[in-house]
């Protein structure tokens, strides 16, 4: 009894030593393995992205030639108008409407800057106009104001007969019929530059 005693002692000491070294595999030595695979995966990922950043610093006085390339030649910039705050542009969109107005023989009434909510690259200005010509005046306007640099819209355009401007007109020997406009006149500047 003792032999089979002692083989039993013996495999029973043997398989609680296996039991704890697995247990000692499984506490200590998965977790770090883990660890190790993660923390590799990690430097690769980093090393990675620091290949791409390196790829992109090297390329930076290239791109920022490009970019000022584009800058100096771009194409936009004769439609837009050149001021850079609102208020400038729409003094200067009121400016040219008086202007070519004075041209084609249009009464300008009024004019009124309205305001306008743009966080774009393009921020549009627009103002309102009262007008006061024969039909021929008012197309050549239309015509000249939408043909050249910068680019103007029109929108909401209104035309009305207006009887008491004709009567007048007929007194001074001009037979054609006066007419009531009213318009709004927009144009687009490339705003403020923000840092």
């Amino acid at each position: 009894m003792n032999t089979s005693s002692s083989r039993r002692s013996r495999w029973l000491a043997v398989g609680l030593l296996v039991l704890v070294i697995l247990l000692l595999v499984r506490l200590l030595l998965v977790p770090l393995w883990q660890h190790w695979f993660s923390t590799a995966e990690a430097i690769d990922a980093l090393e990675t992205r620091i290949d791409v950043y390196e790829r992109l610093i090297a390329a930076q006085p290239e791109e920022q030639e490009r970019l000022r390339q584009l800058q100096a030649h771009s194409p936009v910039a004769q439609w837009l108008l050149n001021e850079t705050t609102p208020a400038l542009a729409a003094a200067r969109l009121q400016q040219l409407l008086h202007s070519q107005a004075g041209q084609n023989g249009v009464q300008v009434i009024s004019t009124q800057i309205v305001g306008s909510q743009g966080e774009d690259v393009l921020q549009p200005v627009a103002i309102q106009a009262h007008l006061r010509a024969n039909l021929a005046e008012l197309v050549s306007l239309l015509y000249q104001l939408e043909s050249e640099s910068p680019m103007l819209f029109f929108d909401s355009l209104t035309v009305l007969s207006n009887p008491v401007a004709t009567t007048r007109a007929r007194a001074v020997r001009n037979t054609s019929r006066q007419l009531d406009i009213r318009l709004n006149l927009t144009g687009y500047t490339a705003g403020e530059a923000r840092p």
